[in-house]
């Protein structure tokens, strides 16, 4: 089982050895990288584990889920933004670094709430028959945790580039995040009714509530 201590042990490791390197060619880059592909491994891997069903491009292009197709051109968007910027090694330290922080961030949090959901996480903005309303754990404090994680996740990709592209890349995927979850609350309505009216008029969509 993937522990929060775990993955923050693992985050300040990777900031000391970031802080180690910093100066080294092309070192930055081969890092963002690495933790990109350590943190795909680790949300398949999690979400596998409690039940769920992983979903590629033909998953989208078969249920015609153009929100997911949106979603994932603006994170391909921030991403590549970001690769050639460290590949040219035009770049502020100070920035990269606290873009690491928040994408370390986002990135525990997304695993977290992948266990939470378990089989629940549907990879797309439908509804399945087994699918069960969780109001529990992280849903009775945010509606969409799982949108909240990666909005933070792609801030700290925005940040370690901060230029105009990062910037028009990262509006637009709060856009299509807005209208990924708004399909999705159409879908979880027309699934649970009157339940998810009631869930959604009482717990914040993205913000933590405070009691």
């Amino acid at each position: 089982m993937v522990k929060f201590t775990d993955i923050l042990l693992f985050s300040v490791l990777i900031l000391l050895f970031y802080i180690y390197i910093m100066k080294q060619e092309h070192t930055v880059l081969y890092l963002f990288l690495f933790i990109f592909i350590i943190f795909t491994l680790l949300s398949l891997t999690v979400s596998r584990k409690y039940g769920a069903k992983i979903l590629g491009w033909g998953g989208m292009i078969k249920y015609r889920d153009y929100t997911s197709l949106f979603i994932s051109i603006t994170q391909m968007g921030l991403f590549f933004n970001v690769t050639f910027m460290f590949l040219y090694e035009y770049y502020q330290p100070i920035l990269v670094l606290l873009g690491f922080i928040a994408m370390l961030l986002g990135m525990a949090f997304n695993l977290l709430v992948r266990r939470e959901l378990g089989k629940n996480w549907i990879p797309l903005s439908k509804t399945t028959e087994e699918q069960e309303l969780v109001t529990s754990g992280i849903y009775s404090k945010i509606r969409h945790p799982f949108y909240t994680s990666i909005l933070i996740l792609f801030l700290g990709v925005a940040l370690m580039a901060l230029n105009l592209y990062a910037l028009l890349f990262f509006i637009l995927f709060i856009i299509a995040v807005l209208v990924r979850i708004k399909k999705e609350e159409e879908e979880l309505i027309t699934k649970f009714g009157d339940e998810y009216k009631r869930y959604r008029d009482e717990v914040p969509m993205l913000m933590l509530k405070f009691d």
